[in-house]
């Protein structure tokens, strides 16, 4: 690589903090200028003695604090380049994906790529446009449209008409990839609609309908798509000197407050109304110095009621989740009892302008001692107050039994 090749290419796309990111870069090799744009899959050596893999750039930035600059790409192996080896299990288009991302420093990244691999005969060959599409792509437009669709598919909708313009310029063509590697339900997708276009134009690769059930339009022939479905740890990846995952960028916002419950309200209240009570001790607390080990008690109780309250927490979503249990159970019995006396429920009635929650509906009345002991009591109003309905009703008990009673 020569020196002070690295130049970042187009405008920038976000800014996060000390990081300011970007949508592609420019390098020199071998006298040669070369660009990689964030969604582009290229070769790359990890090593002198590992085998070539494939990796996509998902990340570019630059940290301004320490001048670096950064890319953060997933690496893809052949299945028989990891410790597992090839299976029976493992598809003929298949790739596994390590299940960290690398961050590696863009000199570093450009030291790995190979340049030319013509030799990669893995993949399914992608079915290429005839000239004469290619022809037509150039002088009705409809090659600018295609770029813009599959920007949109493959790069989250950044606008890299700059990086199209400078790759252009340089003559190096938009779809010109080696390889390229899908989700393995987008490869049945494609699987799919090749079947479907067999015997149809190959014009039809870039109509958008097509491109949008699955479609790839390859400008050129060499192009080879696999699948990835699975990843694995790679056991010696980490210890690579170009891997520098301590500049991974931190793009954690301020801590949104967590919600309290019920519970931890009530406590929170209590704690108010205590402290309110008693404003001397308070005051006098506060004016004596805090020592280490009044400061170690103090953390040990936080965590302590930390704990409690995840205890809390935990038992409120159990409890929620034994309720939502036992509310679809009873639903089901009461369909299924209602359809066997040949009154099934159609539709679930409407009490004061608001459907009625049948399982609130029934709790209540159990509350209150089932349906005899509410009608004697004349309790029906108490029901309909559960139900939330509007307390101005005055004809909101009588409806409430006749609504229970069906």
């Amino acid at each position: 690589m020569e020196p002070n090749s690295l130049k970042w290419v187009g405008s920038s796309c976000g800014l996060h903090g000390p990081y300011i990111f970007y949508k592609a870069f420019k390098f020199h090799r071998d006298g040669k200028a070369r660009i990689l744009a964030l969604g582009d899959f290229f070769f790359v050596r990890c090593k002198p003695e590992d085998p070539i893999c494939i990796a996509e750039l998902q990340l570019l930035w630059e940290e301004r604090t320490s001048k670096q600059l950064l890319s953060s790409s997933k690496l893809y192996f052949l299945p028989e380049d990891i410790p597992q080896g090839r299976t029976v299990a493992h598809g003929e288009h298949e790739v596994i994906a390590v299940s960290e991302k690398v961050i590696v420093r863009l000199e570093d990244l450009v030291k790995w790529t190979v340049p030319d691999f013509s030799g990669w005969s893995h993949g399914l060959k992608a079915e290429p446009l005839k000239p004469s599409v290619l022809r037509e792509l150039g002088t009705n437009g409809r090659r600018e449209a295609l770029h813009r669709y599959r920007d949109s598919t493959l790069t989250s909708g950044l606008n890299f008409k700059d990086v199209q313009r400078e790759r252009a310029h340089l003559g190096q063509e938009e779809d010109g990839r080696k390889v390229l590697v899908l989700s393995y339900p987008q490869y049945c997708r494609y699987r799919s609609v090749l079947a479907r276009l067999r015997e149809q134009p190959s014009s039809l690769l870039i109509d958008h309908t097509v491109l949008a059930l699955g479609g790839i339009a390859a400008l050129g022939g060499s192009t080879r798509i696999l699948y990835c479905r699975d990843t694995f740890e790679h056991p010696t990846l980490l210890q690579n000197e170009s891997i520098c995952d301590e500049f991974a960028p931190n793009l954690k916002g301020r801590p949104r407050k967590k919600k309290l419950s019920v519970s931890q309200r009530r406590e929170s209240q209590g704690h108010a109304q205590g402290q309110g009570s008693t404003p001397s001790s308070a005051a006098v607390g506060a004016q004596e110095p805090s020592s280490p080990e009044s400061k170690a008690t103090t953390k040990e109780k936080e965590r302590a009621k930390e704990k409690e309250e995840r205890k809390e927490e935990k038992k409120e979503e159990e409890a929620s989740e034994e309720s939502r249990a036992e509310e679809q159970a009873f639903l089901v019995s009461l369909y299924k009892y209602m359809k066997d006396r040949d009154t099934p429920i159609e539709r679930i009635p409407f009490l004061g302008f608001k459907q009625i929650n049948l399982w609130t509906m029934f709790q209540a009345a159990q509350k209150l001692g089932g349906y005899e002991l509410i009608t004697v009591r004349r309790q029906w109003k108490h029901v309909y107050d559960e139900l939330g309905g509007n307390p101005s009703s005055t004809s909101a008990a009588t409806c409430t039994r006749r609504h229970y009673e069906r």
